[in-house]
């Protein structure tokens, strides 16, 4: 089954709200596999985005600047805020840590 994809740019200090409303939903509706929250940086502008993946349109709506994005336009790295890290791991690697200098 395709998995919906959303994207919004967004500064990590700004993610709280969204997490928050994301991870109730999440489990309102009992923690479904095709559901996730990731953030990653946009390849083209380096910007932050959270990355979401729904059940279906109709949640869409609750979330207010995501659009659609078909999954072979997401980034290769994500890190997961809300969802299951193996279903995580069938879309996207872990970001590679950056040696502090």
């Amino acid at each position: 089954m395709a998995m919906l994809w959303a994207k919004k740019a967004i500064g990590p200090a700004d993610w709280g709200p969204t997490q928050d409303q994301f991870e109730e939903l999440f489990v309102k509706l009992g923690g479904p596999k095709q559901m996730m929250l990731a953030a990653a940086a946009d390849p083209a502008s380096g910007q932050s985005i959270l990355l979401m993946s729904l059940p279906n349109t109709t949640f869409l709506g609750f979330f207010s600047g995501f659009e659609c994005v078909t999954e072979d336009a997401l980034p290769a790295e994500a890190a997961l805020l809300v969802g299951h890290s193996d279903e995580l791991l069938k879309h996207f690697r872990y970001p590679a840590r950056r040696p502090v200098p």
